[in-house]
C-alpha cells in the first residue's frame, strides 16, 4: 500500500541546550517497549504538546492497527540517525508479516519527542504482470458497486470477444484490501482476473469497504463482518447479474481467507449461485489463527528475543473473545476490532454452514501456506466427504498461490511473484465443467 499508514508527526523548534543523547539507543528502547506492549513507558519522552495528541492509548491503537493490517512483527532491518539543526530523526526499518514499515521518531533540541510515525517502507521493486498475460485477449471496464450510500470502485475483466461469460466475483481476505488484494509485490486478485479471463471467464474485483470508508467505519460501534464483507459481495452479485456480458445462470463467488470463510453467508442472501470457490479458507476460529500465525512468525526469529509479553497479550485477548456474550459490558476493542465483530463471528461455524450447501464447491490450498495450514485442509476434507466438493492442494504454493521453495516466510510477500498457472487452470476447468 502506497499511502501513509499512520502519521502522527508534529514538528516544533526549541532553543535550549541539553546533554548529548544516544538517539539510536533511546529509539531502540522505545520500540522495544512497544513490542513488549509497555506503551506508557514508550511515551515517557513525549513532549507535553505532542503527548496531548498522542498518548499511550493512541500509540497502542496505532500499533495494533498496524499488526491487524500487515501481520505480526518479524524483525528490525536497520536503524538510521539523521541530525538536523533543530531536530534529530531516527528511522527504524521494521519488517512486518506483509509489509516493511519505517518507524520514525523526531526529537527536538530539548531531547523530547516531537513526533512519531509509522510510514510505508517503499519496496525497491514493483509488481509485474504475469507471464500468461496477453492484453489482446482480455478487456476491462470500471464498474462501481452501489450499495445504498456505499460506492465501491471495481473492475470487470472479460475475454476480449463477443458473448456472455460465466462470472467469478472475488471476495477479499482480512484487512482493508484494494481491488487487487495487493500485499507487498503481489496482487492475487489481479492475477486471477487476468488468468481466468484468458480462459473465457469474466471476473469482477472491487475495493473493500474498509479501504474506501475506513474513517467512517472506525467510528462505528456495532461493526460486524456482515457490514465489512458480506453485504457488499451480495450487492456485487445482484448488480453484475444484470450486466450484458454476464451469463446470469453461471455466477460464482470466490473468497480468499476470511472471504472464503463467510461464503455460506453470502450464498444465503445471493440466490441462484452456480458454485462457490474457497481459496485457503480457515476452518477454525479467526482469533486462533491470529495466535498461531504470531507464534509461527516468532519461531522464524533467529535472535531468540523474548516475545513473552506479546504472546501473553494475544492469549489474553483470545480468551476474552471466546468469553464474549451479548451481555458483555466491556465494549473496548479486541485486537483492534469491536466487540460486535467478534460476537458476530462467535455465532458462526463456517464448517457447519458449508455442510448445508447444495452447490458444487471447489477448495484450493497451498501446502506452503503458514496462515491456513494442513490442519484446516483436513478439517474441511473430513467434514465434506459426502458433499459435492473437490479439493486441490499445491505442494509449492503459499497463501497467495505463488510458487516458492522451502519453508514459507513473510518475506515472500515482498518478492515479485504471480499466482501460479495450475490453480488458474483448475478453477477454469472446474467452472467450464459445470456448464456442461
Amino acid at each position: 500500500m502506497k499511502k501513509i499508514l499512520f502519521l502522527f508527526l508534529f514538528s516544533f523548534q526549541f532553543a535550549c541546550g541539553a546533554r548529548e543523547m544516544d538517539y539510536k539507543a533511546e529509539s531502540e528502547k522505545i520500540f522495544k517497549n512497544i513490542l513488549d506492549r509497555k506503551f506508557g513507558e514508550a511515551t515517557a519522552l513525549f513532549d507535553t504538546s505532542f503527548a496531548a495528541k498522542m498518548d499511550s492509548g493512541r500509540l497502542q491503537q496505532a500499533w495494533d492497527r498496524l499488526l491487524t493490517n500487515f501481520g505480526a512483527f518479524v524483525n528490525v532491518i536497520e536503524i538510521n540517525h539523521d541530525h538536523q539543526p533543530n531536530f534529530d530523526v531516527v528511522v527504524q526499518k521494521i519488517q512486518l508479516e506483509k509489509k516493511k514499515v519505517d518507524f520514525k521518531i523526531v526529537y527536538g533540541t530539548n531531547q523530547k519527542i516531537k513526533g512519531v510515525s509509522f510510514l510505508p517502507g517503499e519496496p525497491r521493486e514493483k509488481y509485474e504482470l504475469p507471464e500468461y498475460f496477453n492484453e489482446k485477449m482480455i478487456a476491462e471496464k470500471t464498474i462501481i458497486i452501489e450499495n445504498g450510500p456505499v460506492r465501491l470502485p471495481g473492475i470487470l475483466t472479460t475475454p476480449n470477444r463477443p458473448g456472455k461469460f460465466p462470472l467469478v466475483i472475488l471476495v477479499h481476505g482480512s484487512g482493508p484490501n484494494d481491488k487487487d488484494e495487493s500485499v507487498g509485490l503481489t496482487k492475487i486478485f489481479k492475477d486471477l482476473s487476468i488468468g481466468l479471463a484468458m480462459k473465457g471467464i469474466a471476473v469482477y474485483r472491487y475495493d473493500k469497504r474498509t479501504r474506501v470508508l475506513k474513517t467512517k467505519i472506525a467510528k462505528e460501534k456495532n461493526y460486524t463482518v456482515y457490514k465489512e464483507t458480506i453485504e457488499d459481495a451480495i450487492a456485487a452479485v445482484n448488480q453484475l447479474r444484470q450486466d450484458s456480458l454476464i451469463d446470469s445462470t453461471a455466477i460464482y463467488i470466490c473468497g480468499h481467507g476470511l472471504g472464503a470463510m463467510v461464503l455460506p453467508r453470502i450464498e444465503s442472501k445471493a440466490k441462484n449461485l452456480k458454485g462457490l470457490i474457497f481459496l485457503a479458507p480457515n476452518a477454525r476460529k479467526l482469533e486462533d489463527h491470529m495466535l498461531e500465525q504470531t507464534r509461527y512468525v516468532i519461531s522464524l526469529d533467529s535472535t531468540k528475543k523474548d516475545y513473552t509479553n506479546l504472546l501473553d497479550s494475544i492469549n489474553k485477548e483470545t480468551r476474552r473473545i471466546k468469553s464474549l456474550t451479548p451481555m458483555t459490558k466491556d465494549t473496548s476493542a479486541i485486537l483492534f476490532l469491536p466487540v460486535s465483530y467478534w460476537l458476530d463471528l462467535n455465532e458462526y461455524n463456517q464448517v457447519e454452514a458449508v455442510q448445508k450447501l447444495n452447490q458444487p464447491l471447489l477448495f484450493l490450498f497451498g501446502k506452503r501456506d503458514y496462515q491456513i495450514t494442513e490442519v484446516d485442509y483436513n478439517i474441511w476434507k473430513k467434514a465434506l466427504v459426502n458433499k459435492n466438493a473437490e479439493f486441490r492442494a499445491y505442494p509449492d504454493l503459499n497463501h497467495f498461490f505463488i510458487k516458492g521453495i522451502g519453508k514459507s516466510t513473510p518475506f515472500e510477500y515482498n518478492k515479485k511473484g504471480n499466482v501460479d498457472k495450475e490453480p488458474i487452470n483448475d478453477i477454469s476447468n472446474w467452472i467450464l465443467f459445470q456448464k456442461k
